[in-house]
């Protein structure tokens, strides 16, 4: 639980079969994104976008944000899942989605839930036909779980 082991997941995260960012996001964009979202990114995420924008290694793509994107595609946009899920589906306001797990279940920040550090929670969720439950808690902040994702890429 802490922005120490943030720093160490995306010190190692390069050394991670086909790691591939897309480069920072501006400040326009971050504020953009916390705009429509209605939510203000934590300092870990914020970090996360204007470094990296998104990640992509060996199987795991954490997804970016591309407030200004109207295409349309859902894969890899935060914004654009969070918003269509939320207008389809009734996902819950304070669930930013960063990573699909593609059995049906989502990774999520839970802006609803957040730590001493004012960082969200890390849950699995799914949505039932009715509404989106937590299926499990998985880390206590993006960097545990980012942390936890990068050590199990190395081996």
């Amino acid at each position: 639980m802490s922005y120490s082991n943030y720093e160490k997941a995306m010190e190692l995260a390069p050394q991670c079969k086909f790691y591939t960012t897309a480069g920072g996001k501006n400040e326009e964009e971050i504020k953009k994104a916390e705009e429509l979202l209605g939510v203000k990114f934590s300092a870990q995420l914020t970090d996360f976008y204007k470094k990296y924008g998104y990640l992509s290694f060996f199987g795991t793509e954490i997804f970016g944000i591309e407030p200004f994107d109207t295409s349309g595609e859902l894969e890899g946009n935060s914004v654009a899942y969070a918003l269509n899920d939320r207008f389809e589906y009734g996902l819950p306001n304070e669930w930013i989605p960063i990573f699909n797990c593609g059995d049906g279940s989502m990774v999520y920040l839970d802006y609803s839930t957040l730590n001493g550090d004012n960082e969200p929670r890390v849950i699995l969720g799914a949505y039932n036909g009715l509404e989106y439950t937590v299926v499990d808690t998985l880390s206590e902040d993006f960097g545990d779980f980012m942390l936890e994702l990068v050590t199990e890429s190395l081996g």
